[in-house]
């Protein structure tokens, strides 16, 4: 974080609500956290600004929407947390309009605090300086996103050699990454989601499993039913963790837009959008990419990757009816994958098609 970015306000609170969100505060690495009354913290917005303000709102009281409205007049990119008696849908309204973009009920609890936070977070881009999380995603499986997961992996180790990444299987019910890889894990992803909130820093790597050349894997559950366990929360908390520790973090995803999934999407830098060229490959694509237009995912954010393996003429690439479902994709085109024939050659050892040798058993 910036200087700024790293300093957070908490506006006349005490008691426990102030202890809970120091804590919170602390977790995340803000540096300076003033807990000041208002005159100073109009003040602290006119000489440098704040990279969070947390604001106490009373019902019947305008002095707290009030202070809201200024602090957006003065520092008009300033997140805002409004905290308030009880969830009272009109004063949560005057807040949101008033500039704030999360309301808490008092007494804070310390999850909905650290959800509120995870939410500020990916709506403000706080903490781009973490490394970066790549999501690939497709509506319908067998279009081959384990196979373009575990490759762009490997791929950005091999080209950012300075850098570790982690690879997320984040498919709950039969996910194929430990098969691609030959890996027999010792923890899952559910063990870390689970110890997320009271694990230290340093013990994150003992939940993953190592591979050549700095990937480092978080596989899938070992049971169906252990993903109930997998909410947005702490899927989020899981990826900002591994963002804080490598410089990127690729996560096959589920190819459904459940909870968590849409929390997955909306944390990533990028998306990777994988489909083929059937026509109802490609209707799904669309019907995707309206859902991404609709949770306001800039357009860059999304790289459609479009596999050439097809079959009869939707397949064909000299076919007009493919050139014509290619057209209707839209959006950005990252790239084709390679036909099927040349994939099914490297599947069977199970390495990486970015490497020419078999990696080793996990």
């Amino acid at each position: 974080m910036s200087e700024s970015n790293s300093r957070a306000i908490i506006l006349e609170t005490s008691g426990r609500d102030l202890d809970v969100i120091r804590r919170k505060l602390e977790e995340r690495e803000y540096t300076e956290i003033l807990t000041i009354a208002w005159p100073e913290a109009t003040k602290v917005l006119h000489n440098g600004g704040s990279g969070l303000a947390v604001v106490p709102i009373e019902d019947g009281d305008d002095v707290g929407i009030s202070r809201i409205e200024e602090m957006k007049r003065l520092r008009p990119e300033i997140p805002i947390i409004a905290t308030g008696p009880a969830p009272i849908p009109d004063l949560i309204l005057r807040a949101i309009r008033a500039g704030a973009i999360e309301f808490l009920v008092r007494p804070i609890q310390s999850t909905e605090l650290g959800q509120a936070l995870d939410r500020v977070s990916i709506k403000t881009g706080l903490g781009t300086n973490y490394g970066k999380c790549v999501a690939v995603y497709s509506s319908k499986g067998g279009i081959g996103g384990t196979t373009v997961a575990v490759n762009t992996a490997f791929a950005l180790a091999r080209s950012e050699a300075d850098r570790r990444v982690a690879l997320v299987d984040l498919v709950v019910l039969g996910g194929d990454i430990r098969i691609f890889l030959d890996i027999r894990p010792e923890r899952t992803i559910r063990d870390l989601a689970e110890d997320i909130d009271s694990m230290a820093r340093h013990e994150l790597m003992n939940y993953l499993h190592s591979c050549e050349d700095g990937v480092w894997v978080c596989p899938d559950p070992n049971l169906p039913d252990e993903g109930e366990l997998l909410t947005g929360r702490r899927v989020v908390s899981v990826l900002r963790r591994l963002t804080q520790n490598f410089g990127f973090t690729v996560v096959d995803c589920e190819h459904t837009l459940n909870e968590r999934t849409l929390a997955v999407l909306d944390f990533a830098d990028e998306i990777v959008l994988l489909t083929h060229l059937t026509l109802p490959a490609v209707r799904g694509l669309q019907r995707t990419l309206d859902i991404f237009a609709r949770l306001n995912y800039p357009p860059e954010k999304v790289r459609i990757v479009v596999n050439r393996e097809g079959r009869g003429a939707a397949g064909d690439s000299n076919n007009p009816q493919r050139l014509q479902s290619d057209d209707r994709c839209g959006g950005p085109r990252a790239a084709h994958l390679s036909e099927r024939s040349e994939i099914e050659d490297r599947l069977s050892p199970g390495p990486p098609r970015v490497y020419p040798q078999h990696l080793g058993r996990g």
